[in-house]
């Protein structure tokens, strides 16, 4: 009698698992981010070269992020308010405006500063992989612990790899990383997204953002290393991002990493005890039912 129990309940956890996985394949996980909020805290301003077209604000206000797993690569999927390539003055790929970096909270030991100063941020939580994004084929993939700071051609360069590529699709810029470069994403990573504008020359290739602002910098922020050079970042709400970005003389704002909640890991696990119970009860009725 144990022996079919056993079977049944055999059949059952091997069924969990395959729910289990098929919860990690396709989107593992999309947020919308307000439209409208690509001024930083509320108070940036673009830099007023006549070069930056009217459209630069939309071009640069992220609406939404996609992870995805296919079944060799990993997506990820930043949508704008704006085709990214709707303006090329620098040509290009077709977001030569630009600068996004995404940083990958996987769980354990990281960092909790930006891998380069730039960004004028730090992270409540330490980040494990960085995705750094920037036109003429600027893509690396970076680890914290592995790669060097000081090295300016630090981590894999898209050039040097197969299966490591950044396209722009209507509205999205799309960056795809085969499963050798950087394994599927699970629903247990957690992501900070910082969008700026490029500057070969500026702090990590970020465009500065100053108190007053000119031809080639933003204005709004103020004159010293701690303005967040970001005109959005990932958040729920108008008023998370401006929360988040919040700064004062000596300190830098500290970002907060979004991802699935706790809410959908407790439904997964309802589910697997559902299903548990379900196969438990069928092994009781057979047995008494064959009694």
């Amino acid at each position: 009698m144990w022996k079919k129990v056993s079977i049944i309940l055999l059949l059952g956890l091997i069924f969990i698992g395959g729910v289990s996985a098929q919860g990690e394949t396709g989107v593992v996980f999309s947020m919308d981010d307000p439209r409208g909020d690509s001024a930083g805290p509320g108070t940036y301003t673009y830099p007023q070269d006549t070069i930056f077209p009217p459209e630069l604000g939309d071009m640069v206000d992220l609406v939404g992020f996609i992870v995805s797993n296919g079944p060799n690569t990993t997506r990820f999927e930043f949508a704008f308010a704006q085709p990214p390539n709707l303006h090329q003055p620098w040509g290009g790929e077709g977001f030569n405006f630009h600068r996004i970096d995404l940083y990958i909270v996987m769980g354990g030991k990281g960092s909790t500063d930006t891998f380069r100063p730039g960004a004028q941020v730090e992270f409540k939580r330490p980040w494990q992989v960085n995705l750094r994004i920037r036109d003429w084929k600027g893509a690396y993939l970076i680890h914290w612990q592995d790669d060097d700071p000081q090295d300016p051609q630090a981590g894999i360069w898209q050039g040097d790899v197969e299966g490591f590529d950044v396209n722009v699709e209507g509205n999205s810029i799309i960056a795809e990383l085969s499963h050798d470069l950087l394994g599927p994403a699970t629903s247990r990573w957690k992501y900070y997204v910082l969008v700026g504008l490029q500057d070969a020359y500026g702090p990590d290739q970020y465009r500065e953002i100053t108190k007053d602002g000119g031809p080639w910098t933003g204005g709004g922020g103020c004159d010293s290393e701690f303005d967040p050079n970001l005109y959005d970042i990932l958040a729920a709400t108008d008023s998370s991002q401006q929360a988040q970005l919040q700064w004062k003389a000596g300190q830098l704002a500290r970002l907060q990493p979004v991802g699935p909640g706790s809410g959908a890991g407790l439904v997964k696990i309802i589910i697997i005890a559902g299903v548990a119970l379900v196969a438990l009860g069928v092994a009781v009725f057979i047995w008494i039912f064959r009694r």
